[in-house]
């Protein structure tokens, strides 16, 4: 890896100098927090030889619909039973916004991570593993009730009902409430940080198409053939980069 101090020098001074700052948490976040990329050839591997189902089959909203047994056995394992910690990345976009220059977070997570760490204005486009309702009167439930239900399928203690997890699943779209929010303040934006993840990824891609500054500045730790299309690029873990250019 080249020297990338002149780009770190670069960008620390170009944060300093932002006043509308946008944020976009990828998994990388969640890799660095301890958890796994549930679509990388490994897991989905692994998740084969043990369900017999891809991810994207076992996420499906057909999949919840119609197997409802094996989905949640999936969804306890594989999503609610990881241990995940904050990294310390987030406790460095804490500090940002809390200097008043962040004005959104953006993220496709669901693991409360920046909820965890007290952060505001975010934005999750595929929504929270904590904010769950009952499928017929609507009574939200928090991720413990799921975790901790007696039957493989979680029901409403009110009227007897599947819950529905908080999260996106496959084969839904993202409320259009939230992605003109995000997109909104891309185009607000004076500097746009992407953390953990690359511009292939299609939060970047349809977040980012109409911010029309010149300081979108990509962290993450691999390199990739779309790094190009980033005004300024740090490659190493985010938790690592980050101190370097934030004060």
């Amino acid at each position: 890896m080249s020297d990338q101090s002149g780009t770190i020098s670069r960008v620390k001074e170009m944060i300093e100098e932002s006043a509308r700052i946008v944020v976009m948490l990828g998994v990388g976040t969640v890799i660095e927090s301890g958890g796994e990329n549930l679509w990388s050839s490994r897991e989905c591997y692994r998740i084969e030889g043990i369900y017999h189902k891809s991810p994207d089959e076992m996420m499906s909203v057909g999949y919840y619909s119609a197997r409802r047994d094996k989905f949640f056995d999936f969804y306890k394992k594989e999503i609610l039973g990881r241990k995940l910690e904050p990294a310390s990345l987030y406790a460095d976009v804490k500090r940002l916004q809390d200097s008043g220059r962040v004005l959104k977070i953006i993220t496709q997570n669901y693991f409360n991570l920046p909820g965890r760490t007290g952060l505001k204005d975010v934005v999750e486009l595929h929504g929270n593993i904590i904010r769950n309702h009952c499928t017929r009167c609507g009574k939200e439930f928090p991720a413990e009730y799921i975790r901790e239900a007696k039957g493989i399928v979680p029901l409403c203690d009110k009227c007897n009902a599947p819950i529905r997890p908080g999260i996106l699943l496959f084969g839904e779209k993202i409320h259009n409430d939230l992605m003109t929010e995000a997109v909104n303040a891309c185009e607000e934006a004076d500097l746009v940080l992407v953390l953990g993840t690359n511009m292939y990824d299609s939060m970047v891609k349809y977040c980012s198409a109409n911010y029309k500054g010149d300081r979108l500045v990509l962290i993450t730790r691999d390199e990739h053939y779309t790094d190009r299309y980033a005004d300024f690029v740090i490659h190493g873990k985010v938790s690592d980069m980050l101190p370097l250019i934030i004060e």
